[in-house]
């Protein structure tokens, strides 16, 4: 296990919890490390992907991603992102008895409640046992919400996680499977064979998932449905607004500001 990297303000047990605000440039690498709190990550902009041992996942805004005290894990940034990080001591995590799955990595929604729960939290408008309250009730949301699947599961081979990585970094949305191909090396047909045991989908599929897991930072930003449309490749707005629907359940007008 890497040193620990302790980036939390410091917090004693009576308080339980504390926060950090952070900026990121796109492609910034936060490398292996662990907290001995838990921690809860959200992106108010931007994309990050996380990685945690063997697992990976691209976190949009509108999900946020629970880490348990002592998880190992590191992220590099997708885009341009604002993220909010909250610290909770075992101590305060014991006091959620409800929170059965605290050990376990996991993504939820960030539903209107747990957005006004965080921006609470960074407020400066609230008394210590006020945000005390509202971190315990954060916490025994989290043990009640449905756990999101990953939202883009990423190949573990190396190959073709470079190949994936030149996608969302560079943004490369008109490259085709054969481009990709050569990039990780191989045929196509290996490509494709070891893309879908890998992520579980087709090259085809897993790039439109990603299309939408970019579309979602665009949106955040307020950029308008038809640009972003345009700009992540999809042949009309239409066609763009059907895809985010069958993936995400829900129409892109719903993630705009």
């Amino acid at each position: 296990m890497p040193n620990s990297i302790d980036k939390a303000p410091r917090h004693d047990d009576a308080i339980g919890w504390s926060n950090l605000a952070r900026g990121y440039q796109r492609g910034e690498i936060d490398p292996p490390h662990y907290h001995l709190e838990g921690q809860l990550l959200f992106a108010t902009r931007g994309v990050l992907l996380v990685e945690t041992g063997e697992r990976r996942w691209v976190i949009p805004p509108q999900r946020a991603l629970w880490l348990p005290p002592l998880q190992e894990h590191s992220y590099t940034l997708l885009s341009q992102t604002d993220l909010r990080t909250l610290y909770f001591s075992r101590s305060l995590i014991a006091e959620c008895s409800n929170f059965t799955k605290s050990e376990l990595v996991h993504v939820i929604g960030a539903t209107p409640l747990v957005k006004e729960l965080i921006a609470g939290l960074f407020s400066h408008e609230y008394k210590a046992p006020s945000q005390r309250r509202m971190a315990l009730l954060l916490l025994e949301i989290l043990s009640e919400t449905e756990h999101l699947a990953a939202e883009l599961p990423l190949p573990q081979d190396e190959r073709l996680a470079r190949a994936a990585n030149e996608l969302l970094l560079g943004q490369r949305w008109e490259a085709s499977l054969s481009e990709l191909a050569h990039i990780a090396a191989m045929s196509e047909r290996t490509f494709s064979r070891q893309f879908i045991r890998d992520t579980g989908f087709s090259f085809r599929s897993w790039k439109q998932r990603a299309r939408i897991c970019a579309s979602l930072d665009l949106l955040s930003n307020g950029i308008p449905v038809k640009q972003v449309a345009y700009q992540l490749g999809f042949s009309c707005p239409a066609a763009f607004t059907a895809a985010f629907r069958a993936i995400l359940g829900a129409t892109p007008h719903e993630f705009l500001p």
